[in-house]
C-alpha cells in the first residue's frame, strides 16, 4: 500500500531529479550472475563423397562474325556528275556499272569478305533481286525484206535525267538514214553548257537486215567497236579483248532499227512474252542481250494517247543497268520513248517529241 501511494504521488511529475550532493547515500551494489546460453550442439558428420561427375564433350561455338557489308559500285563507276552527259561507258549500254574486281576492292569491303561467314544469298537482299535468273530465248530475229525498214526520219526526244537526287534536262536526236546497200544511224544527245555527246552506227543493208560495220562512241574521245566480218570478230579500239562475231549481230543502237524492221515485216510473230536473244556490240564487249516483249502500254505525247509495247533488256548481273524502250506502229515501230535505269536509281529518259523526214542516204556518204 505504501509503494502504491508513493508510485501515484509520482505520477504527473515531469521535474524529478536525483540529489547530486556528495552527502548522497550510496546503497551497496548487488549484482547477479546470468548463466551463459547454452551453446548450440554440432554434430560434426562425415564428408559425403561427391559423386562422379561425367563430362560430356561438346562441340566448341563459334563466334557468329557479323554479316557483311554490302558492296556497292564505287564512286568512279557512277555516271557523270549531275547536269552532264551520260557516263563514258555509253548510255545505252545495260551494264555502266561492272562489279568491282578484287584487286580494286577497298579495305573494309576485303576485311568484311574475309571475316564473313559464306551464306546463301537471301531473296530479300535488293542487291540479289537486282540479279534475274538465267534464262533463254525463245525467238530469233527473222530475215527482214529490206521493205520493212523504217523510212528515213529524224526523231527528235526530251532527256529528263536524275543524277545523285538531281533532275536536269536535255534534247536527244535519233538519224536514220539508208539506200539500197549501206545505212547509217546516229543517236546525239545535247545539254546546255555540256556538250553533245554522238553515237554512230553504220553498215550495210544485207537480206537478214543491218549487218553494222563500225560503232562508235564521241565523247571528249572516240571510241569504236569494229565488226571483222572477214575473221568473224569483233575488235575494239581501247584493248579490250576480241570478241568471237555472230550470225545477226548488232550494236547497241543498230538493235533498235533492227528489232522495228522485224516487228514491221512480221507483227503477229511477236506477241507479249516473246524473248528474243541478240548479241549486242558496245564500246567494251559484244555480248548477247535478253530482250522480252511486255504487254501493251499506252503512253501520252503531246496530250494524245499512244498505243506502244515495250521491249526490257533484261540485267546480265546486279550491276547492270535496266534498258526499257517503247515502240509505236505509228511511227514504224522506232522508239519513242527510251529509259535506262542504273542500280543507283539514277536514271535517264528519252521521250519523242517530234519527228521529221530525211531523204535516203546518199551513195558518196554510204561510201565514206
Amino acid at each position: 500500500m505504501l509503494h502504491v501511494a508513493l508510485l501515484l504521488s509520482l505520477t504527473g511529475t515531469l521535474d524529478w531529479r536525483l540529489p547530486t550532493t556528495e552527502s548522497m547515500r550510496v546503497a551497496p551494489m548487488r549484482t547477479r550472475w546470468v548463466p551463459p546460453a547454452p551453446a548450440p550442439r554440432t554434430t560434426t558428420q562425415a564428408p559425403t563423397p561427391a559423386k562422379p561427375r561425367t563430362r560430356v564433350a561438346t562441340e566448341p561455338q563459334q563466334a557468329i562474325a557479323p554479316p557483311a557489308a554490302k558492296a556497292t559500285p564505287a564512286s568512279a563507276d557512277v555516271a557523270a556528275a549531275s547536269t552532264s552527259l551520260p557516263a563514258d561507258e555509253g548510255v545505252l549500254v545495260p551494264g555502266t556499272h561492272p562489279a568491282p574486281a578484287a584487286s580494286e576492292a577497298s579495305p573494309s569491303q576485303a576485311s568484311a569478305s574475309n571475316s564473313a561467314p559464306t551464306r546463301a544469298p537471301d531473296a530479300r537482299d535488293p542487291a540479289v533481286a537486282a540479279a534475274p535468273p538465267p534464262a533463254t530465248a525463245n525467238e530469233s530475229l527473222p530475215p527482214i525484206p529490206l521493205g520493212a525498214l523504217p523510212p528515213p526520219v529524224l526523231l527528235s526526244y526530251r532527256l529528263t535525267g536524275q543524277e545523285k537526287g538531281l533532275t536536269y534536262y536535255a534534247n536527244g536526236e535519233l538519224r536514220w538514214q539508208h539506200n539500197a546497200a549501206a545505212y547509217a544511224l546516229s543517236l546525239s544527245v545535247k545539254a546546255f553548257l555540256v556538250g553533245s555527246r554522238h553515237w554512230r552506227s553504220q553498215g550495210e543493208i544485207t537480206g537478214a537486215g543491218l549487218a553494222p560495220t563500225r560503232f562508235s562512241d564521241s565523247w571528249r574521245n572516240e571510241r569504236a567497236a569494229h565488226f571483222d566480218r572477214a575473221n568473224n570478230r569483233v575488235v575494239f579500239s581501247n584493248n579490250a579483248p576480241v570478241a568471237a562475231l555472230e550470225p545477226g549481230a548488232q550494236d547497241q543502237i543498230s538493235l533498235y532499227v533492227q528489232l522495228a524492221a522485224a516487228m514491221a515485216g512480221d507483227p503477229q510473230r511477236f506477241q507479249p512474252g516473246t524473248r528474243l536473244q541478240v548479241q549486242t556490240a558496245t564500246l567494251k564487249d559484244a555480248l548477247p542481250w535478253l530482250l522480252t516483249l511486255e504487254p501493251p502500254e499506252t503512253l501520252t505525247l503531246d496530250g494524245q494517247a499512244l498505243p506502244t509495247v515495250k521491249w526490257v533488256c533484261q540485267p546480265r548481273n546486279r550491276f547492270d543497268a535496266k534498258v526499257e524502250f517503247w515502240v509505236s506502229p505509228r511511227h514504224a515501230w522506232m522508239p519513242v520513248r527510251i529509259r535506262i535505269t542504273q542500280v543507283s536509281g539514277s536514271f535517264i529518259d528519252l521521250l519523242l517529241r517530234g519527228q521529221e523526214a530525211l531523204p535516203p542516204l546518199p551513195t558518196v556518204a554510204a561510201a565514206g
